[in-house]
C-alpha cells in the first residue's frame, strides 16, 4: 500500500475544497433573511447571493458579489455583513492558492470585526483560522478554530459550529483528537437535522481512518458519506463519493468490488472532463492490475493517470503525488523492457 501514501494530501484537498464548500461558506440558518428577490438590493441579500456562488465554486463571480455586499453594507452602516463580506473576499483568494492577495481584505475585516456581532465575528474567525492553517501555523490555527467553535456554540450558530468542529479535526494534533472533533461535528449535524452537512463530515472521518491505515473503518465512513452526498450534494461531490468507496474497497482487498465502483467513476469523470477524478480512478485501477501481475495493463492505466495528473497541474501543486506516479510508471516501463 505504500504507493497510496502520496494520495493523502490529494484526498484532503478534495475533502476540504470540493466536498465541504457548503459548510465553509454558508452562514448559520438563523442568519438567512427573507426569500431573495430576483434582483437583490440589500447587503444581506447580496451576501446570500455571494455565498451561493461560492458554494457552487464560482469563485471569481462570488468575489465580485462579496464586493457589492461589502459596499452595500457600508451604505447601510451594517458592520457585521461588511465584515463577513470582507472575510469571504479574502477567502476567495485563499481558495485559489493566492493567500497573499487575500490578506489585505482579511486585515480590513479584522480592523472592523467586533465580538459583539455574532455573525461577523464568527465568519472572521473561520476565515482567519483557514489562513493560519494554509500558512502551516497549526498551533495558532488550533487556537483560532477552538475559539471559533466555542463562540459558535455559545451563540447557537449550529451550522458554523459544525464547520468549526470540522476544522478543529483537520488541524488536530493527534488522530484521536481529529476523530473526536469530527464526531462532534457529526453529532451536532444529527441533532439539528442538518443532513446536508453529513456527507462531508463522514467523508472527513473516513479520511482520518485512511491516514491511519484503518481501511475497514474508512470504508464504513465512505459508504455513509456516499449515502448523504447522493441525497444532498452536487455532481462533483457524488463523483468523488463513489471514487472513495471504490478506493476503500481496493485497500481492503476487495478488488472485484473496487473495479465495480472505479470503472463507472472513470467513465463518469471522462464524460464531465474531471481530470483529478480520472487520474485517481486510473491510478487505483492500475494498481489493481499491477498487484494481479498484469504489468502491461497496469502501465497503460498508470500512464493515463499521470497524464491526467499533469493536466490538473499536480506537478506544481502536489509534487509528491506527481513524483510517486512518475516513479511507478518508470519502474513498470523498466520491468517490461
Amino acid at each position: 500500500m505504500a504507493e497510496q501514501e502520496t494520495k493523502v494530501s490529494m484526498l484532503k484537498v478534495w475533502m476540504i475544497i470540493l466536498l465541504w464548500p457548503a459548510i465553509l461558506a454558508a452562514a448559520d440558518p438563523a442568519s438567512k433573511g427573507a426569500k431573495m428577490e430576483t434582483t437583490p438590493q440589500s447587503a444581506a441579500d447580496l451576501l446570500e447571493l455571494a455565498d451561493s456562488s461560492f458554494q457552487q465554486r464560482e469563485i471569481a463571480k462570488s468575489f465580485e458579489q462579496y464586493k457589492l455586499a461589502a459596499e452595500a453594507a457600508r451604505a447601510e452602516f451594517n458592520r457585521p455583513i461588511e465584515v463577513e463580506a470582507l472575510a469571504q473576499m479574502a477567502r476567495t483568494f485563499l481558495t485559489q492558492g493566492k493567500g497573499d492577495e487575500g490578506k489585505p481584505y482579511l486585515a480590513e475585516a479584522a480592523s472592523k470585526a467586533d465580538d459583539s456581532d455574532a455573525l461577523g465575528w464568527s465568519r472572521f474567525l473561520g476565515v482567519k483560522g483557514r489562513f493560519e492553517w494554509k500558512a502551516n501555523d497549526l498551533a495558532t490555527a488550533r487556537r483560532t478554530f477552538e475559539e471559533y467553535y466555542n463562540y459558535c456554540a455559545l451563540h447557537n450558530l449550529q451550522s458554523r459550529a459544525i464547520d468549526a468542529a470540522n476544522m478543529n479535526g483537520i488541524v488536530a494534533e493527534t488522530p484521536e483528537q481529529a476523530i473526536e472533533w469530527t464526531k462532534r461535528g457529526i453529532e451536532i449535524a444529527e441533532s439539528c437535522e442538518a443532513e446536508g452537512q453529513l456527507g462531508p463530515l463522514w467523508n472527513n472521518l473516513g479520511g482520518i481512518h485512511y491516514d491511519l491505515k484503518q481501511y475497514d473503518q474508512a470504508l464504513e465512513c465512505y459508504l455513509k458519506a456516499r449515502d448523504f452526498h447522493w441525497r444532498f450534494s452536487g455532481e462533483t461531490a457524488k463523483l468523488f463519493a463513489d471514487y472513495h468507496v471504490g478506493m476503500a474497497y481496493r485497500l481492503t482487498g476487495q478488488t472485484e468490488k473496487a473495479k465495480q465502483w472505479l470503472r463507472p467513476v472513470l467513465s463518469w469523470a471522462e464524460r464531465i472532463g474531471n481530470h483529478s477524478a480520472m487520474a485517481q480512478a486510473c491510478d487505483d485501477l492500475g494498481e489493481i492490475e499491477r498487484e494481479a501481475g498484469n504489468k502491461a495493463e497496469a502501465l497503460k492505466l498508470l500512464t493515463q493517470a499521470r497524464e491526467h495528473f499533469k493536466a490538473d497541474a499536480y506537478p506544481e501543486h502536489s509534487p509528491a503525488i506527481w513524483r510517486s506516479i512518475t516513479e511507478r510508471v518508470e519502474r513498470l516501463e523498466a520491468e517490461l523492457k
